[in-house]
Order: C-alpha cells, then structure tokens, then sequence
C-alpha cells in the first residue's frame, strides 16, 4: 500500500483529491480548512467589534490592547479550534498556508488602518506586519504547548512590547 499511494503522490495526486470521497463530499482536510478560515474571520470579527465599541478619541494604544485582548479571549474561549489553526493546520498542506497567510493579513490590515487613522498616514509596510507575525508565534507556542486558556493574561505583556514600535509610527 505505501508504495502505491507514494506512486500516486508521484503522479501530482495531493492529500485533497486522495480524501475526496466518490460521491464528490468535502474531504476531512477542506473541512478542517473551512473551520481555520471561518475561526481567522471570527477572530478578525471579535477585533473589529471591539474597537467600535471604543470611544472616537481613543488612541492607538487603547484601540490595540482592546482588540488584542478581544482576540486573546476569542482564541482561549475555543482551545481545540485555536489548536486547530495554530499548531494542527500547517499540517494539511499549501492550502492551509494561504489560509494561515489570508487570516493573518486581515489583521495587518486591520492593524494598518488604525495607525492611518491615529495618525493621518500610512506607516512603514512592515510594522504591522511584524507586529501580528510577533503575536502569532506567541499564541502558536502557547497552543502548542497546551496553554491557550492563558492567553488573555498575555496581551498586557504584548502589548508592552509592541506599542513603542506603534507609538512612533
């Protein structure tokens, strides 16, 4: 059997059409991936409806450590789908790569928009974009090592780190 699906992975046949069952039905992995998607969207969700709940003078300070803490308890409020998409998903391929690549650009570019409009400019591409990659690896490890339920006594330390490299934007 291992040589033959080897023979068949040879051919340009992925893990996706060889879970395909007959009848057309998703395979467990699109399944698995349709969860990671809609869990970055609801995250990216729980994020968005916290800073609406901010007041409009807030600053970026204040409008971080809100929906960084948002996502901290959305994330430690589902351990088995934030282990899904943190420490599991990487395991089901390219597809799950885009996926993790597409949830996380949701939040520099929700990021990125926040730093325009504290400060009526664009900031440097990279800053938000290193500043979730940061977060990301944190709450990974955390996962990976069992301890999402922590995760919202992270964001203080978080956002300790990140918010100089904010401020000065």
């Amino acid at each position: 059997m291992h040589h033959k699906l080897y023979g068949l992975q040879k051919m340009g046949f992925d893990r996706e059409r060889l879970a395909e069952r007959s009848d057309g039905a998703a395979s467990l992995d699109s399944r698995l991936l349709r969860k990671v998607d809609a869990a970055f969207e609801g995250a990216a969700a729980e994020a968005v409806q916290a800073l609406r709940a901010m007041p409009p003078d807030a600053g970026i300070e204040a409008r971080f450590e809100a929906a960084l803490l948002a996502v901290l308890r959305a994330a430690a409020a589902a351990p088995d789908l934030t282990r899904l998409c943190l420490v599991e998903a990487p395991g089901l391929g390219a597809n799950a790569v885009r996926s993790k690549e597409t949830g996380l650009q949701r939040f520099v570019e929700l990021l990125d928009r926040e730093l325009a409009a504290g400060r009526r400019r664009a900031a440097p591409p990279l800053v938000s974009e290193m500043v979730v990659g940061g977060i990301y690896e944190v709450v990974q490890r955390s996962a990976r090592a069992g301890d999402v339920a922590r995760l919202p006594s992270l964001a203080d330390q978080l956002s300790q780190l990140w918010l100089p490299a904010l401020r000065s934007q």
